[in-house]
């Protein structure tokens, strides 16, 4: 055996045996960094919809470059973790699971950016029809989001069931807020237009909560595991 191979396995043979665990907690971490990320982006959205804040759209914009630029970073940390070496099952379901959630908070920190080009497209029609209802739901969603970041760093097993309350009444907000915005009748004097953005702003929200509570429920999954 050449001197090169044996310091090699020797080196190997150092490596700490709880390496991959400092790793995943690593990967944990970026992880919820990237959720504070993208909370920061909600609240922005919220902004654009609310005051409206002109300011907070290039904000979004620009946040959301670093939310992809983190998004790529973690799904490059998940496959070298996958690939570098034999990993132990249930640290697997971990890289995998987390890897899910990467995309879930991404995918919420895309319809963030697209919330706040809706808003942009709004401005003429300020104040627009059911904007406070809106906001409630949009805080409702926010407050899902947070929730599932919590499940993240405390590894909580039970966080489906306690969310999923809360997402019942973004779905009743959906349902509620679409049919008023589709009876013709009472919104007569509204524009065709921003009614049609206003639905298309309720997707966005609706979508949101869908990916927030997928991340609480990937969580629930690995720490039932």
């Amino acid at each position: 055996m050449s001197l090169a191979a044996w310091r090699q396995l020797a080196g190997a043979g150092r490596r700490p045996p709880n390496a991959e665990r400092h790793r995943l907690s690593a990967l944990k971490q970026k992880l919820l960094r990237l959720g504070s990320m993208v909370e920061e982006s909600a609240v922005l959205a919220r902004a654009v919809l609310a005051v409206p804040d002109l300011e907070a759209a290039p904000q979004i914009r620009s946040g959301d470059d670093k939310i992809d630029g983190l998004y790529r970073e973690l799904e490059e940390d998940c496959a070298q973790l996958l690939m570098e070496r034999a990993l132990p099952r249930h640290q697997v379901r971990a890289v995998l699971g987390y890897g899910h959630c990467v995309r879930d908070l991404e995918r919420i920190g895309d319809y963030c950016k697209e919330l706040a080009e809706l808003g942009e497209q709004l401005l003429p029609a300020q104040p627009v029809a059911l904007r406070e209802p809106i906001l409630t739901m949009l805080d409702r969603c926010r407050s899902l989001l947070a929730l599932a970041l919590d499940c993240v760093s405390e590894e909580d097993a039970s966080a489906g069931a306690r969310l999923n309350t809360l997402d019942d009444l973004v779905d009743k907000d959906y349902e509620n807020l679409l049919a008023q915005l589709m009876d013709p009748m009472q919104f007569s004097g509204e524009s065709l237009e921003s009614l049609l953005l206003l639905v298309l702003v309720l997707r966005c929200i609706e979508r949101m909560a869908d990916h927030a509570v997928n991340v609480s429920r990937r969580v629930a999954r690995l720490a039932d595991a």
